[in-house]
């Protein structure tokens, strides 16, 4: 359980992160460039630089570090696009409802244990996402658009089953040196990712390199490394169909509080009947 509330704690925390992004106007790729940096560098740091690029090659989750990594900063640039091409509301929305492909995934090939109450849980969960954010004004949409909140629900969705099999095939048994490892690569790949892009960029004239910008995304990484580390460490412990979905849907309910009382959101009946219904479903997964 512990793991579970740090992973709420961790995850709020880069939420509340990407909006005083948006305040103190931070250019988010080159944050999440950096923040993957510190994140691999740090988690290096804690296994005390012990693991070389030759046993990091030979060991049986570098593959799944490498798709790891590049469904990190690939889930990221979809969720910058689709922000500004399909609107904010279904970019969250799309996001949080990929808890689906995951809690599938324990359902169906990982002996996670369902029963109704469990599912009437998760299927109430669905709807108290969509209905904390859920906006007031319908934002412009065009259909021919709507491949990238696709791309960001697969993604994301993707992202978090690529860690639970690994956790589940490669890392049950073994060590945190292994667990820190995995994480530690699969940051260093997206980070390495990012570069190149942000290389392009730089080519092409855009000024990305200030204080600014790599002071959040330090920031960033150092929160954003513990929030995959206490990810991993709690697939070991619960069910991926049980911590998705409480994980996800405490998160969004947190956040929306947050963003009422420090951040002056406003929030409609609504929201608040999907901030009841959240705390609702986690009850009845957790039953």
């Amino acid at each position: 359980m512990i793991y579970l509330l740090l992973a709420i704690t961790v995850s709020t925390l880069i939420l509340i992160c990407f909006k005083l992004f948006e305040k103190f106007r931070i250019d988010d790729f080159t944050a999440i460039s950096i923040n993957y940096l510190v994140g691999a560098v740090l988690g290096f740091n804690f296994i005390s630089w012990d693991q070389s690029a030759d046993r990091i090659m030979v060991s049986p989750w570098f593959m799944m570090s490498l798709l790891t990594g590049v469904l990190l900063i690939s889930g990221f640039v979809f969720f910058s696009i689709s922000a500004r091409r399909a609107g904010v509301a279904l970019t969250a929305i799309s996001s949080r409802m990929s808890v689906v492909i995951p809690v599938l995934l324990g359902l169906l090939f990982l002996n996670d244990k369902a029963g109704i109450v469990k599912i009437a849980g998760i299927l109430l969960a669905l709807v108290s996402l969509y209905l904390t954010l859920k906006k007031d004004k319908q934002e412009k949409f065009s259909w021919k658009v709507i491949w990238i909140p696709l791309a960001v629900f697969l993604f994301t969705g993707f992202n978090d089953s690529t860690v639970k099999l690994t956790q589940h095939f490669f890392l049950a048994g073994k060590g945190n040196h292994d667990y820190i490892s995995y994480a530690a690569t699969s940051f260093l790949v997206a980070f390495i990712i990012g570069l190149i892009v942000s290389l392009v960029r730089l080519s092409r004239g855009a000024k990305i390199l200030n204080l600014r910008n790599l002071l959040a995304g330090s920031v960033l990484g150092i929160i954003n490394w513990f929030s995959i580390y206490y990810l991993l460490k709690g697939f070991e412990v619960m069910q991926v169909s049980v911590f998705i979905p409480i994980m996800n849907i405490s998160v969004v309910g947190l956040s929306s509080i947050i963003g009422f009382l420090v951040f002056k959101e406003k929030l409609r009946r609504i929201n608040w009947i999907g901030i009841f219904l959240a705390f609702i479903a986690i009850l009845f997964i957790a039953l």
